[in-house]
């Protein structure tokens, strides 16, 4: 699941980077329950001139800096065009700084392609729920395919696997009781950082009885992740990384989505672009309430001039929808948004309010997405409280030690400035 946005926790990205993914493949070789691709209308794979099209459109939106991400489908069903494109921003690149994203499934990555990947020095996000149980929720007989992947990759691309390669988890109500499992699996085999996302598309499996459960699993992945930052100086999961938690009484921005900012854009197969992938009408069906908004995300043809015209009317279009604004006047079954302590930190998919079955009111954030929000930025200020403690203490303790070290050598100079008076005597 691309998600062109900041999470809770995260730094929204600058304006002068141009961010571009490129759906290479409108085919998977999975069927993941919650994938917002549920209705794909596009070709099977994007065309050579709508690749180098897209290319084109992001390279010329005059910023320093480009991101381009590679992604599905599975983009690994095309690693022909993976190639070409990568080929074609080496020699039309100029001064610009070009970072190289690849999202995937993993279970088509070959030894070959990985040269491929640690050559142009991409970042690999692998898209994986974690532990067996977890994984064969998602996609039955592929956990054994992955983790012999991150065996290979921590094996024979030791310093690309540490620098590189992140997992990006998706966390579904039927894999709640998994997580900490999860959790403990991936960040023994290695990885370096661990994306968690809740599902955005609509979850049927959830109540209310599950946020206890969803509670004691966080808790035990605070622990793991305590543990390992004890011992290495690293935090495992991104959720709980980044600026600080902002005090209650922060200013709160009114929009909820920072991916309608007018500096990304996403291409389909078939050459359209879209501000978001899931409004794309060519990849999912759209609901009511959403249908405003999809009109709104539609930037037209890759190679039509006036793209980037559009992008830069996108915020103030973005802000006449009600789904993306009012963060205050949001609610859930949980409360109102406007009385929760976490509201400057929380970020919900707009799109997902959309999702809610039968739903009409613009301002009614799903019960899933509330509970886990709750639960993750609670655990996130736990964390900050137990670590900065630590490093307090640990603090005091360098600086007492050091002044002991100081006593010592200030009185052994004493004692040798002593001596040498009486031997001169």
């Amino acid at each position: 699941m691309t998600i062109i946005a900041t999470r809770p926790g995260g730094e929204p990205a600058s304006a002068a980077r141009t961010e571009v993914v490129i759906l290479l493949s409108g085919r998977c070789n999975l069927t993941c329950s919650y994938c917002y691709q549920d209705n794909r209308k596009v070709r099977a794979a994007m065309r050579w001139e709508t690749v180098r099209a897209a290319l084109d459109a992001a390279l010329n939106m005059c910023t320093d800096r480009v991101s381009v991400e590679f992604n599905g489908g599975e983009p690994l069903l095309e690693p022909d065009r993976l190639r070409r494109a990568v080929r074609f921003l080496e020699r039309h690149r100029g001064r610009r700084e070009i970072s190289l994203l690849l999202y995937t499934n993993g279970t088509l990555l070959t030894c070959e392609l990985l040269d491929f990947l640690v050559e142009h020095s991409f970042q690999l996000r692998l898209s994986s729920d974690g532990a067996s149980a977890a994984q064969d929720l998602r996609a039955p007989g592929t956990f054994a395919v992955l983790d012999r992947l991150l065996d290979r990759l921590r094996e024979s691309y030791p310093t690309y696997f540490r620098e590189k390669v992140y997992v990006g988890m998706t966390l579904c109500a039927s894999a709640i009781p998994h997580l900490a499992q999860s959790v403990r699996y991936i960040v023994g085999k290695g990885v370096a950082e661990i994306d968690l996302e809740p599902r955005l598309t609509h979850e049927p499996d959830w109540d209310h009885a599950k946020k206890d459960e969803l509670e004691a699993q966080v808790d035990e992945v605070l622990e793991i992740s305590l543990d390992h930052w004890r011992r290495t100086g690293q935090v495992p999961l991104k959720f709980l990384s980044g600026a600080p938690l902002r005090n209650a009484d922060a200013l709160v921005g009114d929009s909820l989505c920072p991916s309608v900012e007018g500096h990304t854009f996403l291409v389909d197969p078939d050459g359209r672009a879209w501000a978001c992938p899931l409004l794309a009408p060519s990849l999912c069906t759209i609901p009511p309430l959403a249908a405003d908004a999809s009109r709104v995300m539609a930037l037209g043809e890759i190679s039509d001039p006036a793209l980037v015209g559009r992008l830069k009317r996108l915020p103030a279009r973005a802000r006449a929808l009600r789904m993306f604004t009012h963060k205050r006047a949001k609610h859930s079954a949980y409360g109102a948004c406007d009385e929760c302590r976490f509201l400057p930190d929380c970020y919900v998919c707009p799109t997902s309010i959309s999702r809610i079955p039968r739903n009409d009111d613009p301002d009614r954030v799903p019960d899933f997405l509330c509970a886990y929000n709750q639960v993750m930025l609670a655990a996130r200020e736990r964390f900050d409280e137990m670590t900065g403690s630590e490093l307090s203490a640990a603090w005091y303790e360098n600086v007492r030690a050091a002044l002991g070290r100081l006593e010592t050598a200030l009185r052994n100079s004493v004692e040798r400035h002593e001596r040498t008076n009486q031997a001169a005597v």
